[in-house]
């Protein structure tokens, strides 16, 4: 199988209502990739941070704070509890696998999964977990984020935390850029037209340590968000010829 590289990248940054600590932000990269004659959409999304040992805990929800982790096509927005995207709007993944980080899809560099800091598959496996009301993390081809009631019957929404709350990957100064990746997130773009708009909606909160001097120390903060970010892509070219003659038979028509 064999993939291109990305067509093209832009990062989208959304301050955080009131950046805390040393927590800057939740933004997102966005960029293109093709497999084939299949084209996808991908949103890598990000903590943003200032300092070296800013450590990331987790991604979750709660009955007075839900998480939302959704697609929206053309105004039209999945349930957060979807086992499947009524909007035509999936998340992509690759065959056999779930949310949770999968060596066997390193290779695949659309597949979507879910991260605490962790950006391959490879160095993922394993240091992440599903909360309880993340319903469907382990389902092959999931799709949505399909988050989950509490036992009040309260919608709380999906979360996932580190099993490897010590590991390098935690920890903003790990990677170059200070930003400590929270999933992948692609959609299928191969039959959308140029004036389809897909959005997605991230909505949660996050647990950190700030402004610490070094490993293990630090303030700890609870942060919620609700971000929207568009994805980009180029539509197929059948789709920009098609939009092309309707153009031309609309001038001849004039």
């Amino acid at each position: 199988m064999k993939f291109s590289t990305c067509i093209g990248a832009v990062t989208c940054a959304v301050p955080a209502l009131g950046a805390h600590g040393a927590m800057l932000g939740i933004t997102s990269s966005n960029y293109q990739v093709s497999d084939g004659a299949r084209r996808f959409s991908v949103m890598d999304v990000y903590v943003d941070c200032s300092g070296a040992y800013d450590k990331l805990v987790n991604f979750y929800g709660g009955a007075s704070s839900t998480s939302f982790v959704r697609t929206s096509l053309n105004g039209v927005t999945n349930g957060g509890s979807a086992l499947a995207a009524s909007n035509g709007a999936a998340f992509a993944q690759a065959a056999g696998t779930g949310w949770l980080a999968s060596g066997a899809a390193s290779g695949s560099s659309w597949d979507s999964f879910v991260t605490i800091g962790s950006r391959t598959q490879d160095e993922a496996s394993g240091v992440v977990a599903s909360d309880p009301y993340f319903l469907n993390a382990g389902s092959a081809g999931a799709g949505t984020v399909a988050g989950g009631n509490t036992s009040q019957g309260l919608y709380a929404g999906a979360g996932w935390y580190t099993s490897s709350p010590t590991g390098s990957h935690v920890f903003a100064g790990t990677y170059a850029d200070m930003r400590i990746m929270l999933g992948r997130f692609s959609v299928e773009t191969t039959n959308m037209s140029a004036t389809d708009v897909l959005t997605l909606q991230f909505k949660g909160n996050v647990t950190m340590k700030v402004d610490g001097a070094s490993a293990g120390t630090g303030t700890a903060v609870q942060i919620a968000f609700d971000q929207s970010f568009t994805y980009g892509y180029l539509p197929a070219p059948g789709a920009c010829a098609l939009l092309g003659m309707a153009g031309l038979g609309t001038r001849r028509r004039r």
